[in-house]
């Protein structure tokens, strides 16, 4: 759900910086540079079509205006290169000075325009759509969930692994098996209770059944792409719609594609296929640097 909730966050971050601002702002931004670098730095709109007022000229001023400039810069009265152009940006800068869009010329007139050159910029040759940024977060999401469960199985590998290691520690102080080959009882301060046997397997005993269920690393889980969003998201969102009423049968499992249990020689001696593994899930109350000890609380769950 967290990440669920996350997602959602970014989605709604990224839809305001796509929508902020307009095909007309980037238009705007776009005259005021181009008028700045041909006109000189600081020229504005108003100064453009000598409307002394500025932006208190009235329509019929900038009508007045743009006229009297349009004669001025025609191309038929001038030879230069630049002379289209600048009777081109002409009609364009007044066409916004006599609609809707000069209040927003004015804003940023007075409060000052953006530096959209580094960023706008390239955002104007690429404008995703609210879809486009969707994609991308969910891809990013997805990424970075896949790099949490990664993180995660290490984790788990790791802790079970040092159990495995400080309970072998502890029955075979000097490194080997002992030598009438007995199975060696280790019991943690939290009432915890560890079996190693002598071919070296640690096994869990259940306080409630006194049953014993091997710690084994390799029965553990890796991070899977079908464990995250990139898979679950839709899986969840197909059985929340249209699933509650569309059911597919079940396919039947080969019986070649059907794991052959592990097998174990029990306390009596016989083959029998092995317990499912215990998860442990530790949860450090202190930490062992400056000689304290370590409680750890350990939850055992059959699979």
């Amino acid at each position: 759900m967290r990440l669920a909730f996350l997602f959602l966050f970014l989605t709604i971050l990224c839809s305001t910086a796509v929508a902020a601002w307009s095909e007309k702002d980037h238009e705007i931004f776009r005259l005021k540079e181009e008028l700045e670098k041909h006109e000189g730095r600081g020229t504005t709109f108003y100064s453009f079509l000598e409307l002394e007022n500025g932006p208190g000229s009235t329509p019929d001023q900038i009508t007045k205006a743009y006229r009297k400039r349009s004669r001025q810069l025609h191309p038929d009265k001038n030879t230069s290169k630049e002379a289209t152009n600048r009777f081109a940006r002409l009609g364009l800068i007044a066409n916004i000075l006599r609609g809707p869009e000069k209040e927003r010329y004015d804003f940023f007139l007075q409060k000052g325009f953006p530096r959209w050159k580094g960023t706008g910029y390239y955002y104007a040759r690429f404008r995703p759509g609210l879809f486009t940024v969707l994609v991308f977060l969910y891809l990013i999401g997805s990424g970075a969930h896949y790099l949490i469960l990664s993180i995660t199985a290490t984790n788990e590998r790791s802790r079970m692994q040092r159990y495995i290691s400080e309970c072998k520690a502890q029955a075979w102080p000097n490194g080997f098996p002992p030598a009438d080959s007995s199975k060696r009882k280790i019991m943690y301060e939290n009432g915890k209770v560890f079996m190693v046997y002598p071919d070296g397997t640690v096994w869990i005993v259940d306080s409630a059944t006194n049953e014993e269920y091997m710690l084994d690393v390799t029965e553990l889980e890796f991070a899977s792409w079908r464990k995250t969003m990139l898979f679950q998201l839709p899986i969840w969102l197909w059985g929340i719609s249209l699933g509650r009423y569309i059911k597919f049968p079940e396919k039947e499992e080969h019986k070649l594609l059907r794991k052959t249990p592990k097998m174990l020689k029990s306390t009596n001696g016989t083959e029998e296929p092995a317990k499912s593994w215990a998860r442990l899930q530790i949860s450090p109350e202190a930490d062992e640097e400056g000689g304290s000890k370590q409680k750890r609380n350990i939850t055992v769950t059959i699979r």
